[in-house]
């Protein structure tokens, strides 16, 4: 699969669900739009695709933006005597409300510092490491009810810095509101990931479940689990991730927190980050 067809799946995913939304009745907020947005006093609660790994099911309100940002994340991955350091200078997600339902997203990490450790040998790169198109479709419960669903197909571009070839996937989120104010979500995700020799793709896996809550006023936790699986290498890997929110104000938050492979050679993630909405 190239890149011309990666890129008509999702724009053809993208419209076609743009469409399906514009048939739901029931919602006022329709009319609103990117050049009639939608006035504050409707818009819904602040709500993020981070910092867990698993996505909103809920979209930007029309017409208003939206940034979520790790300021600065390292990944630490360990191959017997080979060890892997990646620190990412802010890799931001900016968002823009198309319609009620449908928002867009552009992904981009400003500064990448990778470092590969072998023995007492170590080899550094830095530089841009390429951005990501991405479309957020809600399906239902974007203004009302306690569920809500989305999907949200991508495509990355990565850099000269990094090589590699394009890809792209489809992620289908899905988000519920439980008694005592807990929230969870959860999504199922698929890949079409470069091949090792970059001669093709194959596909790749990933489920993952959430759940945050409040801890003392301003301050909410989240925990989670996520399972991911190769189908080139076979290989499946876990995660038990976890991280604590504040709340400065309404539409300002600041997180903090870690990604934890199970597996020896799983990757370990730590990450600071902030997002805000307009």
């Amino acid at each position: 699969m190239n890149f011309k067809k990666l890129l008509l799946i999702f724009l053809l995913l993208s419209l076609s669900n743009f469409c399906f939304a514009q048939t739901i009745k029931g919602s006022t907020k329709r009319v609103y739009s990117i050049f009639h947005p939608t006035p504050k006093y409707q818009m819904r609660s602040f709500d993020m695709d981070r910092p867990d790994v698993t996505e909103s099911a809920y979209t930007v309100d029309a017409g208003h933006f939206q940034y979520e940002a790790d300021l600065f994340s390292s990944t630490h991955t360990r191959f017997g005597r080979r060890k892997s350091i990646d620190n990412y200078f802010n890799t931001a997600n900016l968002k823009l409300g198309i319609s009620n339902s449908l928002d867009i997203q552009l992904v981009v990490s400003s500064f990448t510092i990778q470092k590969n450790i072998v023995g007492n040998i170590t080899q550094e790169m830095s530089g841009f490491s390429g951005y990501t198109i991405r479309a957020k479709q809600n399906i239902w419960g974007n203004d009302r009810g306690k569920t809500a669903l989305a999907i949200l197909p991508f495509i990355d571009i990565p850099s000269k810095f990094l090589g590699g070839k394009v890809w792209g996937g489809l992620i289908v989120p899905f988000s519920v509101s439980l008694p005592g104010e807990w929230e969870v979500g959860a999504q199922i995700e698929s890949d079409f990931l470069p091949d090792e020799n970059l001669s093709g793709y194959h596909l790749s896996y990933l489920g993952s479940v959430t759940t945050s809550h409040a801890l003392c006023k301003n301050v909410d936790f989240f925990v989670e689990g996520v399972i991911s699986k190769e189908n080139e290498t076979k290989n499946i890997q876990y995660f038990a991730n976890g991280g604590l929110e504040y709340t400065l104000c309404k539409n300002l938050i600041f997180d903090i927190g870690i990604y934890y492979g199970i597996k020896n050679a799983s990757a370990k993630t730590y990450f600071l980050g902030m997002s805000f909405r307009l």
